[in-house]
């Protein structure tokens, strides 16, 4: 489970909103010093990001929250996110370059143009069914503890039949 905190901004019937702060993917690294993709961050601006969750942990406004993400959905989403396009892109443009010179257009046209077209025809297949999986809970970005509530501590029967 992928864990990052996030502080509690609205609640409203069940419903959570958090922000969080957007930060670069390579903060932790040993070379980020030499890495251009840190260094490439440092000049983006920083961005809250924020969610709508269920709140299943009774988190109040203001609270500091631990969210979680299952590993195995960020996997099968990027997947989704990057295999799809380039397999719409490939076959598009493998089409084009076959097909369209038996129409009298060129191969290199045919292969751009169609490769375009399977490009744009695949995203939009790939959100379409994200946003299907978000509406149906399926986002895989759940709430899982309060980070900076105390614990309340309650003695059990035991602790107190013994003497404590």
């Amino acid at each position: 489970m992928i864990e990052e905190q996030a502080r509690v901004v609205r609640v409203i019937d069940g419903v959570a909103e958090i922000v969080t702060q957007r930060r670069g993917s390579c903060g932790s690294c040993a070379a980020r010093q030499g890495c251009g993709t840190s260094r490439l961050a440092a000049w983006l601006p920083k961005r809250q990001l924020s969610f709508h969750i269920v709140n299943d942990i009774d988190a109040r406004v203001g609270d500091l929250v631990v969210v979680g993400l299952d590993e195995r959905l960020l996997q099968r989403g990027s997947l989704l996110l990057y295999a799809v396009p380039l397999a719409g892109l490939l076959t598009g443009a493998i089409t084009g370059e076959r097909l369209l010179p038996q129409f009298g257009w060129s191969s290199e046209l045919g292969a751009v143009l169609l490769g375009l077209l399977g490009l744009t025809v695949s995203l939009g297949l790939v959100r379409r069914f994200a946003a299907g999986r978000v509406i149906a809970g399926e986002g895989g970005i759940k709430l899982l503890r309060v980070a900076d509530r105390p614990l309340s501590l309650k003695p059990d029967d035991s602790m107190l039949s013994n003497g404590r």
